[in-house]
């Protein structure tokens, strides 16, 4: 071969060979001994077929290109050589070696290292499958995300960070009322109306959190508002919102996360009806309890009829807190538990929990011990029933789980400073310590959750709600506080809890004057003439228009008396009054819309002082009240000397007096399997003992008689109002039949008109007939009771 051939050949890796048609080689390049398979048999003369089986079976194709049949064949090869055991792979290219223009029996073969190529053709083969896969994989998990997001629950909207949208998913879609072609391109704004307050704030932490976080960086989570739909309507959220932070602009910007609320509120609504209804039934028997104990507080007594008196009085408010405790981890879930903030004497207050739960530790013959601590603080400012309520529950355990021994009562102080507080902040530990059964370690941490118990068997031995504990701690850690417990099993139990208070000195206690104990409360008969009024009680049930007339009569006062709002009018109308004592919920005309005629009619200079009574406690029904005009609030059961306070404030300057009483909602269900609980009539029997004007057999004669008489027209007005739809009649009526079927002891008929209540207000029309049926069959058996009732009198 001639020069110009060699250099061509030398700037790639190709080597020639030339053999004759016996394939014997007649000429080589010098670097072909590199790329055979025996480097020693690459030499002249020799047959190619030894150092390079590629050519073994291809023997008739080699005839045909000496033969002129055939121009050229290519065929592939790998080789291992003996200088190196990695494959080199070459290219083989063969063909006739033209002589001066004719075929000639020789054949010219070419042969290509192209091992660097094939590597690269297999790197680049392997990186495109890698490459097909994650695309794959990609498409596969883009999906996965688009079925994840379009079957959330939750309403997922992308902005960019400007705050337009542009993503929306199908339950955005459905939750707003737009499609994804209508909303895009919005402001955030204008569907959350009050993102605009927290633009701010998102941005301070977006930028602070993005390094901690990365490229998704949460930034406020289920802040509650509310968002408005294509058509105007206005719908309860809670959104969360995220930063999307990244290098590729499109993709930056926020991630918002809606709520619909709407049916948590409904429900939250519905619980708290449910439980106003239901507490308004229970409020009966214990305001009779409590109501009869304060007016026989205040007659002459020996000393232990005092004593067992004032034993029934705390009695009773204990069980009106043992119902206030489903109520009070109703209020702390929702964080609407009030405190009251006023002074009190500590010892008394933990005086007052001992002496309630003494009887108890005596029957079962145990110590029940308060170490006095002389260095405590006297008055500090608190609620004194909650602090009352966490000590009752602590020793109330501990004498429930002590069969011997003690249960001791320690307290101490410790001065605390609050940073920006500069009041004399105090810190109060209280141990409650028995020699009871005592809790293992691991079932401590079961101790302070909501229905909860150690374990079931202790459950089952002394029954218990589980809520006990769980409302202790909400309370102590509400109070600037904290609980926990140290126990061993079998050795006892010690229970520590701490509040932060503020501490009063002695003197100015003093000035400012204590609440004094029901026992201590003397109604004077005479305040009447220090404090002259002109008194209208509107009132429909003749049961509770007597109890009040009779804690009137106590301090002095007679009142005039309506049954409706229309009587009401028409008392005002003829001659003026000072104080109105309104019920709510009254036939003809009810209690929010006399206010509201009274408002109107009579300006405020010259309108008397409006006083609301009613047992709901549903905190819309309060909102209603407040804003129909009334000056005071009273919530059944009442007490004699709630009532004296009323009257004595509505002498003060209606701008300086505060318009919102305290309403205490306790809420519970307790149904009893008789058909008449004559503990009721007793009690109706007792007040009207209490009054020497009044024949007690006779007023309890015609109380139920009273009953037996209304109680019939009660019915057919039911029916009326059920045939006409006219559902605010009938839960009216219904709510009436209620209060007046409680009173007299007919538990059971009072719990199917609470029922019924519950069915109307959650509009379940389709159940409305059954329980009217029901209640109709139930009150034939309280006449039946009733009237036996009456024989024996």
């Amino acid at each position: 071969m001639n020069s110009l051939f060699n250099n061509i050949l030398s700037l790639r890796r190709i080597e020639y060979l030339i053999i004759n048609e016996f394939w014997q080689i007649i000429e080589l390049s010098p670097k072909i001994k590199f790329l055979a398979d025996s480097f020693n048999e690459v030499d002249l003369g020799k047959d190619i077929r030894i150092s390079f089986p590629e050519f073994v079976g291809i023997e008739m194709i080699i005839k045909d290109i000496i033969a002129g049949k055939q121009e050229s064949f290519e065929l592939k090869g790998v080789i291992r050589t003996q200088q190196t055991l990695n494959p080199i792979y070459i290219d083989i290219c063969i063909g006739n070696n033209i002589k001066n223009n004719q075929i000639s029996h020789e054949l010219l073969i070419i042969i290509e290292d192209v091992t660097e190529r094939m590597v690269l053709e297999q790197s680049l083969v392997q990186g495109k499958n890698e490459a097909n896969l994650l695309l794959d994989n990609l498409t596969a998990s883009k999906l996965y995300i688009d079925q994840i997001v379009t079957s959330m629950g939750d309403a997922l909207l992308v902005t960019t960070p400007s705050g337009k949208i542009k993503n929306i998913n199908r339950t955005g879609q459905i939750l707003l009322e737009y499609d994804e072609t209508e909303i895009c391109g919005q402001s955030i704004s204008s569907i959350l109306q009050e993102v605009d307050n927290w633009k701010e704030e998102i941005a301070q932490r977006g930028n602070v959190q993005t390094a901690l976080f990365g490229p998704i960086t949460p930034l406020v989570k289920e802040v509650e508002t509310v968002c408005k739909t294509q058509s105007g309507k206005i719908i309860p959220v809670a959104f969360s919102c995220s930063k999307v932070q990244t290098e590729i602009e499109h993709y930056q910007g926020y991630v918002y996360i809606l709520r619909d609320m709407t049916e948590r509120k409904q429900a939250e609504v519905a619980k708290q009806e449910f439980l106003a209804m239901v507490s308004h039934e229970i409020r009966t028997p214990v305001a009779s309890i409590i109501g009869m104990t304060d007016i026989l507080l205040n007659t002459q007594l020996s000393g232990h009829q005092k004593e067992f008196v004032d034993t029934i009085y705390n009695s009773g408010k204990a069980l009106l807190e043992i119902i206030n405790d489903i109520l009070d981890f109703s209020k702390i879930e929702s964080g609407k538990l009030e405190f009251e903030q006023e002074p009190f004497h500590l010892n008394s207050c933990i005086e007052q929990a001992i002496s309630l739960l003494l009887p108890q530790a005596k029957e079962k013959q145990l110590e029940l011990i308060f170490h006095h601590n002389t260095q405590l603080p006297q008055v500090i400012v608190g609620d004194i029933s909650r602090l009352r309520q966490i000590l009752i529950n602590l020793l109330s355990n501990a004498i429930k789980f002590t069969e011997t021994g003690k249960i001791e009562l320690s307290v101490k102080s410790r001065q605390r400073q609050i940073i920006g507080n500069e009041k004399n902040n105090c810190e109060i530990q209280f141990a409650v310590k028995d020699t009871g059964i005592g809790i293992p370690s691991n079932r401590i941490n079961r101790l302070f959750k909501a229905f909860s118990q150690v374990n079931s068997s202790i459950n089952r031995k002394y029954e218990g709600t589980g809520l006990g504990l769980a409302i202790c701690k909400q309370l102590s850690e509400l109070m600037g506080g904290k609980i926990w417990v140290e126990s061993e099993p079998n050795q006892g139990s010690t229970f520590y809890f701490t509040i932060t208070t503020c501490v009063i000195k002695t003197q100015l206690h003093q000035e400012w004057g204590t609440k004094k104990k029901p026992s201590e409360i003397i109604i004077n008969t005479t305040i009447a003439e220090k404090n002259p009024l002109k008194i209208l009680l509107v009132e429909d049930y003749t049961t509770n228009q007597r109890m009040i007339t009779l804690m009137l009569e106590q301090m002095g006062y007679q009142a005039d008396v309506a049954n409706n709002g229309l009587e009401a009018l028409t008392a005002m109308r003829r001659q003026p009054y000072d104080v109105v004592l309104m019920d709510i919920q009254m036939p003809q005309m009810d209690g929010i819309t006399a206010i509201q005629h009274i408002c109107q009619e009579w300006e405020p200079l010259i309108r008397p002082r409006i006083i609301a009574l009613t047992a709901s406690v549903i905190l819309r029904d309060k909102e209603n009240y407040l804003a129909s005009g009334i000056d005071d609030f009273l919530a059944k059961p009442f007490r004699i000397e709630q009532l004296m306070q009323v009257l004595v404030n509505c002498q003060l300057n209606k701008e300086e007096f505060n318009k919102v009483s305290k309403i205490d909602r306790a809420e519970s269900s307790n149904q009893r399997n008789s058909t008449i609980d004559t503990a009721a009539l007793q009690e109706i029997y007792r007040i009207a003992n209490f009054n020497c004007a009044v024949n007690a057999k006779e007023f309890l004669l015609e109380t139920i008689n009273n009953y037996l008489e209304a109680t019939p027209k009660f019915l057919q007005d039911i029916q009326v109002a059920l045939s006409n739809n006219n559902f605010q009649t009938l839960r009216r009526l219904i709510h009436t039949m209620s209060s007046s079927s409680a009173t007299l002891g007919a538990t059971n008929l009072a719990a199917l008109c609470a029922e019924l209540e519950i069915i109307l207000v959650n509009e379940m029309w389709e159940e409305v007939k059954e329980q009217i049926d029901q209640i109709e069959a139930e009150y034939e058996n309280v006449k039946t009771a009733l009237i036996q009732e009456l024989e024996k009198y």
